[in-house]
Parts: structure tokens; sequence; C-alpha cells
């Protein structure tokens, strides 16, 4: 699996094509900071690096909430069938055919209302989503239900604790009203569902000195 960017022109471009999508890629992947963009993109660069470590020979993986889609053309470098489910794709199926990454398919859905399937996928990426479920129970079942028994679920969670809190403020950012759960509460909340962390990095330092977010693999019990 290999990690690719995007070109930042093609994002900006489709980003502002589509107002009715605002999703974070314009205002964070493709922000005018160079340092802030790039603390961002670097999160996926680690995610890239733990699966290629961890689900080697898979061949399915789910981008959950996958949004734009920023993280699909590496995925579907790793795995010959990639599929990513999000509310609103919009920018996500522009990325994907400007790109011309025939193996992504692309569901525009309410988890709620859609069903792969048990022990669909190898591999189940969810970066910095679950935060955004105020009711965990739902999402995490389905996760669950749809990982193989083999496969690995990788996570991308805020930590939002003290230090991340005062960086939004050289950064002009506020907490978004749907961030309803930290990444000690959502990984807590894993592990009584019946995941076990299987590997574990912190972002920016690799180790638990003042963490901005926590990138993990997890299994079934």
């Amino acid at each position: 699996m290999k990690y690719i960017k995007p070109p930042l022109e093609l994002m900006r471009r489709i980003a502002e094509g589509n107002s009715d999508n605002q999703d974070i890629a314009l205002d964070v992947y493709c922000s005018d900071s160079l340092l802030f963009r790039e603390f961002f993109w670097f999160r996926l660069w680690m995610l890239t690096h733990m699966i290629r470590r961890r689900s080697e020979g898979a061949t399915t993986c789910l981008d959950f909430g996958g949004g734009s889609g920023v993280f699909m053309p590496s995925l579907a470098t790793g795995f010959p069938d990639v599929r990513l489910i999000d509310l609103n794709t919009s920018q996500a199926e522009e990325l994907r055919d400007a790109l011309g990454t025939e193996n992504v398919t692309i569901v525009n859905a309410d988890i709620t209302d859609y069903d792969f399937g048990e022990g669909t996928f190898d591999a189940v990426v969810a970066a910095d989503v679950l935060e955004h479920f105020e009711d965990l129970d739902f999402p995490i079942a389905r996760l669950k239900r749809w990982l193989a028994d083999d496969g690995t679920l990788y996570t991308s969670l805020p930590t939002e604790n003290l230090f991340y809190r005062l960086l939004r403020i050289p950064f002009r950012k506020q907490k978004p009203e749907d961030h309803y759960h930290t990444a000690r509460e959502v990984e807590d909340y894993l592990r009584t569902s019946g995941f076990r962390k299987v590997a574990g990095w912190y972002h920016p330092l690799f180790v638990p000195l003042f963490p901005l977010f926590r990138i993990s693999a997890w299994r079934k019990l």
C-alpha cells in the first residue's frame, strides 16, 4: 500500500465546486497554512504505514465515513476491492473519477439503511469518524458485523485533551459541535464492545506525550 496525496489544486477545485458538501477537505487538507494541512495529512501517512504492516495480503477494505475521499487513493493501492460509505459522497465521487481509481466503489447511504453483510471486509478504516456519533452503539455494532473475524479495524481519533484545545486558539479553530467523544472514550467503548487494541501510535510524536490524535489497530475478541 502506498501513501498517495492527491494534488492540492485538484482537491481545492473539488471542494470549492461542491458547496453543498463542505467537508473538512477545504478547511483542513486544503488549508492555506502548510503546517496545518501537513499535520493532518501526516495522520493518513501514519495510517498507511500501520495498515501496510498489519493487513498485508488483505483484499477488501471499507473506508467508513470516508467523506471527501482523501484517503481513498492510498487505500486503492493496497486493496483490490475498496468501498467507501458516507452520507454525502459527491466530493469522493469526483476525486475518484479524476484519479481513475476504478477499484473503488462509493456508497452514498446512511449506515442505518445499508448493510454490507457479515464479515465482508478484511480491513475497515474509521479515520476521525466515530467521535461524530453521539450514540456509539449502532456504528460500532455495524463495524463489528462488517469486519471479518480475522480482519483489522483502524481508527484515528482526536484526543480533545488540554493541549489539543489550546492549539485551536492560534489556528482560530473551534471545536465542532458534533465532536461528542474523546479518543479515550471511543477506545474504551470499543474495548467493551468486543474489540482489543493490537497496535497504537500517537500523533505527532508517536509516543503518548501531549498526543493530539490516537492512531490504532483493533481485532475482534
